[in-house]
């Protein structure tokens, strides 16, 4: 997990966009607190870098570049 994080960061995408939760059947309260918090770290995070469009052509030109 941490790892991941890291690479994520260096990639400029945020070191928070990758959560885990261990959880039990019996933990129905955890659960639901679970959820509020990814969605709230969800939200703060913003939209992805992803869809932007200077990232798509970068992606398209270190595809297409030898």
């Amino acid at each position: 997990m941490a790892l991941a994080n890291r690479i994520l960061d260096r990639r400029g995408f945020g070191n928070q966009r990758i959560n885990q939760y261990w959880l039990s059947g019996a933990e129905s309260e955890k659960l639901v607190k679970s959820v509020e918090d990814a969605y709230e770290k969800i939200k703060r995070a913003g939209p992805s870098p992803i869809n932007s469009s200077e990232t798509k052509t970068n992606m398209k030109k270190a595809l297409t570049t030898p």
